[in-house]
């Protein structure tokens, strides 16, 4: 609901379809030598953050942030090391879908190598690290990014390379 406190439960696609209020998490990864490392989905083909998701009710947002960075990674996260950097009512309303959300926007700083990842290509198309300069880059060509991690990346992840 508004409040953000679960009320029901449903597929994502009935929540979507139906415009409902759900929550989702997203993490960024950020390695002191790299920059930040962004995955380009499978679905869309678009920059997102390293990992994204929605989780079930039994879940805090802190504990499907790091779900959804190892099952779409293959890489584990220490839960402490998980730095919540925003909370935001999200909305994105297209003629199929309606993507209203809670949103809380998590931070990890660590370092991988890129070959490290495991990616889940059911998902994920490729995983990729952007310094500040390419981030800006990609800032300026809009259609490469979805909008929600367009305005994450300007409002904090820029702040924090």
């Amino acid at each position: 609901n508004e409040n953000d406190e679960v009320i029901d439960v449903k597929s994502i696609s009935e929540v979507h379809r139906l415009g409902l209020i759900h929550r989702e998490a997203a993490v960024y990864l950020i390695d002191s030598k790299q920059g930040v490392l962004l995955q380009k989905r499978n679905d869309n083909r678009l920059w997102d953050p390293s990992a994204a998701g929605h989780f079930s009710k039994e879940e805090s947002y802190i504990e499907g942030a790091k779900r959804e960075f190892e099952e779409e990674l293959g890489i584990g996260i220490d839960i402490s090391k998980i730095e919540e950097i925003a909370y935001e009512r999200r909305e994105s309303i297209k003629p199929d879908k309606k993507n209203i959300r809670f949103l809380r926007v998590f931070a990890v700083r660590k370092d991988v190598p890129i070959n490290d990842f495991k990616i889940d290509h059911n998902e994920v198309e490729e995983v990729r690290y952007f310094n500040k300069k390419e981030l800006q880059d990609l800032l300026s060509k809009p259609y490469l990014l979805t909008t929600s991690n367009r305005a994450m990346i300007e409002r904090y992840i820029l702040k924090m390379i």
